[in-house]
């Protein structure tokens, strides 16, 4: 039996897991642990946790959300640095695959099934078309996915971090008001759990009606985007956390149109991400919809991209295994030949 070790390291937390690498990815993981990064100094740390109750992988693939180059990665969110080299000197790997986390993501679309999707915009997709992926958590990560039956290339980007265009008047003074702090505006200080607060700050500026309580529990938590969901999506919503969490869909739908329409992504978008599937039936994707269509002579191709939201909230884990599974058996498969 050869074993996998998969991992999906995020800014906030990282979810690892055994499989058998002859398995199909639907398959069920030997061993599943997740873990939140803050409570432990760097990721071999988790490694050496994890592995202790489960049984030793021969392959390693691991998504980080992280630039990787060379075999390195450097978190973006986080003080970590991963190493291929290092990891499987350490760990005694046959062999480690570090890739970037939304890759991983891309990697999983293959494999996720009708109960994991969401339909957001039914569209008409192509066969073997280009599929996008944009996936708002702790950052934003952007990517794609191009396959068929004997082409299989997932691939995530750093979209996330190009410049931040304004729709109108108002976004252009959240613009200005962000510049007067950042040296750049990214898409990722908007439509992420990092950048939901700079929205809501910015109409705590400018906003005279509020909800005093709420604004004082929100402003002095070290964490506000749960807070700021939350009072978006009360009985009796906070009315600058609606305005906030209304932007944010504004903002990030504007931005997957540009990512789709870059792509010509006929195969559909498909939205990740951890903050989407918590307002899922809970508010209005309208204005999301609104901003993705709004592209100037290309209303009508937007419409016809379908728009789908990943339910699963470990496809990203699921991804690391398809994409290792096809790496190293395509590299056995080499070595045999």
């Amino acid at each position: 039996m050869t074993l996998l070790l998969a991992a999906d390291i995020g800014g906030t937390k990282s979810d690892l897991a055994i499989f058998e690498l002859a398995d199909s990815p639907e398959a069920p993981p030997l061993a599943h642990q997740r873990f939140l990064n803050r409570q432990f100094p760097d990721f071999d740390a988790i490694l050496t946790d994890f592995l202790v109750h489960a049984p030793p992988p021969d392959y390693a693939c691991l998504g980080v959300a992280a630039v990787v180059r060379h075999g390195e990665a450097k978190l973006t969110n986080l003080p970590w640095k991963l190493s291929e080299h290092s990891l499987q000197s350490k760990f005694g790997w046959r062999a480690t695959c570090l890739i970037n986390d939304l890759t991983a993501l891309c990697a999983s679309l293959p494999h996720l099934q009708e109960r994991d999707l969401l339909v957001i915009q039914a569209g008409q997709a192509e066969k073997n078309g280009i599929q996008a992926v944009i996936a708002p958590g702790t950052g934003l990560g952007e990517g794609f996915l191009v396959s068929g039956t004997s082409f299989f290339l997932a691939k995530g980007s750093e979209g996330g971090h190009c410049d931040f265009a304004p729709l109108n008047q108002e976004q252009g003074e959240l613009l200005a008001y962000l510049q007067k702090k950042q040296p750049a505006v990214s898409y990722e200080l908007l439509c992420s759990g990092k950048g939901i607060p700079n929205i809501f700050d910015f109409f705590s500026a400018t906003e005279v009606a509020r909800d005093h309580k709420r604004w004082q529990d929100i402003t002095g938590s070290g964490d506000q985007t749960p807070l700021i969901i939350e009072g978006a999506l009360a009985d009796f919503p906070c009315p600058l956390c609606l305005k906030t969490l209304t932007t944010f869909l504004d903002i990030l739908g504007a931005e997957a149109g540009n990512l789709a329409l870059k792509l010509y992504a006929t195969g559909g978008l498909f939205i990740g991400g951890g903050i989407m599937p918590r307002l899922a039936g809970r508010i209005s994707f309208a204005s999301f919809l609104d901003s993705f269509r709004r592209k100037e002579k290309m209303n009508e191709l937007m419409s016809s991209f379908p728009i789908h939201l990943i339910l699963k909230s470990d496809a990203a884990l699921w991804g690391a295994f398809a994409y290792g599974r096809y790496h190293f058996r395509e590299q056995r498969g080499k070595k045999r030949g």
